[in-house]
């Protein structure tokens, strides 16, 4: 077989005649480089490992990539700073390729947003080269597309069923504590408002009462917390640490920060009376804790995505909610006592669906 691959290298050099150059050969026992698809990830800082959206994209993408026979490389920055480097380095390279080989950059860094917007136009250089930036309800004025996935409907949900799921047995405060990474982000005020929204329409069995804390009152901030500082908030939240006499349930809307609060919940205080809704993933298998989660599928709308990219497909701007799977609620099958059974979920959901939309 090689002397065959080495009379073709003859033949064809023969076949150049007139060249005038010399040609340079590839060594045929030589491992080429991969002409296959390149999908580039770069993540906010250290926001993957998460265990909730960014690692649902990072298997989403996997998953597409083994599906369509794709390369992937997936960074993700400890700062903002490093993120923005990575940002610089991947887009010099993607608008200044020669080959044919088509690449994909994907992010769903918020704090990005100014320099995407300043240096999207790049990409015009190479038509292989595409753009993904994700959670923005602004399109790009340049090349690249956006996505956003509407969080509004599904907290609504989450803010209604919260009221059948705290402990109404308890003489004491029940409260529900809503943790937001910052009043800024657009998909986190959403989220929010959404679930506050929810939580006022709903007379559950008891009054409640509602918490709403910002971690950060900086722009993109707030999505990361040590567990010392996660401990003191659950401990702000709680008058009477430890007694049986007060029920807490915190909806951590806050990224990779919610698992520094989750596990406060479980090392601070009486487990038996405290409780987290799961946001992003279906965190219920933590039973003992997690009645219900409010969740994004954003790893199957990666694959649907990835898909529609190499289709040529994949639209300037989309905009994906509860009516399109793309969000929901899974209710958890619980250890400890709740009232869901109280709630037709497919009647809120219908509702929750109209009021995403007259937001919209």
């Amino acid at each position: 077989m090689r002397h065959c691959r080495y009379l073709w290298l003859l033949l064809s050099l023969l076949m150049a005649g007139c060249t005038k150059e010399p040609t340079v050969l590839p060594n045929p026992d030589e491992e080429q480089p991969s002409g296959a698809p390149l999908v580039i990830v770069i993540y906010g800082p250290n926001s993957l490992g998460d265990r909730s959206y960014c690692d649902m994209i990072y298997s989403g993408v996997e998953k597409a990539a083994q599906r369509h026979g794709l390369r992937t490389l997936q960074f993700s920055p400890e700062s903002e700073e490093e993120g923005l480097a990575y940002l610089e380095t991947i887009i010099s390279e993607m608008e200044q390729a020669s080959d044919t080989v088509r690449r994909l950059l994907i992010t769903p860094g918020v704090g990005y947003d100014a320099y995407l917007r300043a240096n999207s136009h790049r990409l015009e250089s190479n038509p292989r080269a595409d753009l993904l930036y994700m959670e923005t309800t602004t399109p790009l004025e340049s090349k690249g597309s956006t996505l956003y996935i509407n969080y509004y409907g599904a907290m609504y949900m989450g803010g209604c069923m919260v009221h059948y799921t705290t402990y109404h047995y308890t003489d004491g405060e029940e409260v529900v504590s809503l943790v937001l990474a910052n009043p800024y982000t657009e998909s986190v005020r959403e989220a929010g408002e959404g679930f506050v929204a929810g939580f006022n329409d709903t007379q559950g069995l008891e009054p409640l009462e509602l918490h709403i804390r910002y971690l950060s009152q900086e722009p993109a901030g707030g999505f990361t917390l040590s567990d010392t500082a996660a401990i003191r908030i659950i401990r702000e939240e709680s008058t009477c640490p430890g007694d049986f006499s007060e029920s807490i349930t915190v909806v951590p809307v806050c990224g990779g920060a919610m698992h520094s609060l989750i596990r406060a919940i479980r090392g601070t205080l009486l487990f038996a009376m405290n409780q987290y809704i799961g946001i992003d993933g279906d965190m219920n298998a933590d039973n003992l804790f997690c009645p219900f989660s409010i969740v994004k599928h954003v790893d199957k709308v990666m694959e649907d995505y990835v898909g529609m990219w190499l289709e040529g497909t994949m639209p300037k701007h989309q905009t994906l909610g509860l009516a399109d799977g793309a969000t929901g609620v899974i209710v958890g099958n619980f250890f400890v006592p709740n009232n869901l059974n109280l709630i037709n979920i497919d009647s809120l959901w219908q509702v929750a669906v109209e009021k995403e939309k007259r937001r919209i």
